[in-house]
């Protein structure tokens, strides 16, 4: 495994730390207001990524079949109701946004002045994308107020990535075009715009690691992200297997090796590898989800726990067309929610794992925490 400094980790739970007043605030058991929140702008989608949990349960993703699923019906967020969002939650202590799905973001019309009145308000502002519908007149507004765009790549070659994202071939060459425009814009605005790509590895991709990195890095991306699928207990599709994941780690530091240099790096999720080669996926490590104040926004307006109990009712903290953020965020619902988690069905090794296993370390010392 490689030691990355502290200062640049961009995927370190100690980025919570430099929000000392809302830490001060978890410590005494108080009721913390998000310091990050995330947000479906539409539950529609131009791919249905095989293991996409989001798309088995709104509507509507490519190809899917609306019958099926808890929320059939496309929502599709008005920019409108957004302002009005972000003007409440700004006073609150909201510091930043990521636009990410259910659905695609730039599905949505209005996204671009999602992106623009986030910024402007004195958020910042990050993306999540499959990259296939960038255009001419977003990408400027994205590169402009973003601080880091991902594009979901997960796959060094068209064949792969449309049996994956289960679109046509063409989309390959679309994205990758969408890709080096956003890089050109980003070096004809001097913009400090971190631009990455991501690959989450399964059995029909992990032997391309090395040519998904390849491609990022011709394309002008910053990084690429690595990282296992992990299956959510709920779903009917089994963890893969331990010797799965070493054979795709031989793989991704023979790509790491090649392609990291001072312009270009290959973030390998070694936190997430760590726990799926763990016999119990780490779940030992915490007792209890302290990480609670990360919630989901969908553009349905209902709110959820986290990003992994998306679109799950019994997880649905409140309903922003009858309710504030405000009032749902101290609402004997939230709390009710909060209190009756348990993390033993949760999705293992979720995007709040590293998090919990610090501020549960923190809450439960057995290093002789006096001695620092």
């Amino acid at each position: 495994m490689h030691d990355i400094p502290l200062e640049s980790n961009v995927f370190s739970p100690n980025k919570l730390f430099t929000h000392m007043d809302r830490m001060y605030e978890w410590w005494q058991g108080k009721n913390v207001f998000p310091i990050t929140l995330e947000l479906s702008p539409t539950t529609i989608c131009n791919h249905f990524c095989t293991w996409c949990m989001h798309g088995a349960y709104f509507g509507k993703h490519k190809g899917d079949k609306k019958e099926l699923k808890l929320y059939p019906d496309s929502s599709m967020m008005q920019f409108d109701f957004y302002r009005g969002l972000i003007d409440e939650v700004v006073p609150l202590g909201a510091k930043a946004m990521i636009f990410s799905g259910s659905g695609e973001p730039f599905v949505n019309p209005d996204f671009p002045n999602f992106v623009e009145y986030t910024k402007m308000s004195g958020m910042d502002v990050s993306i999540i994308t499959n990259g296939s519908l960038c255009d001419d007149e977003s990408i400027p507004v994205a590169i402009k107020h973003s601080t880091w765009i991902r594009i979901s790549l997960n796959a060094g070659t068209a064949k792969t990535r449309a049996k994956i994202h289960q679109v046509p071939e063409k989309d390959w060459d679309i994205t990758l075009e969408n890709m080096r425009k956003l890089s050109a814009e980003k070096k004809r605005t001097g913009s400090s715009v971190h631009l990455g790509s991501q690959i989450v590895v399964e059995p029909n991709n992990w032997e391309e690691v090395y040519e998904t990195a390849q491609v990022s890095k011709e394309c002008g991306m910053d990084y690429l992200q690595v990282k296992p699928v992990i299956m959510h207990p709920m779903s009917s599709d089994k963890q893969f297997e331990e010797e799965f994941f070493r054979k795709a780690l031989v793989k991704i530091y023979e790509a790491k090796k090649a392609f990291d240099d001072d312009h270009f790096k290959v973030f390998v999720k070694e936190d997430q590898f760590v726990g799926v080669l763990s016999p119990d996926y780490e779940r030992s490590h915490y007792k209890e989800c302290y990480a609670n104040f990360f919630p989901i926004i969908e553009a349905n307006k209902l709110v959820y726990y986290c990003s992994q109990t998306r679109g799950l009712p019994e997880f649905a903290v409140g309903d922003l067309s009858k309710n504030t953020f405000k009032e749902i965020w101290d609402s004997s619902r939230r709390k009710h929610v909060n209190e009756n988690i348990d993390i033993s069905k949760c999705q293992p090794i979720c995007r709040c794992h590293q998090i919990n296993k610090t501020l549960w370390a923190i809450k439960h010392p057995k290093n002789g925490p006096n001695f620092v």
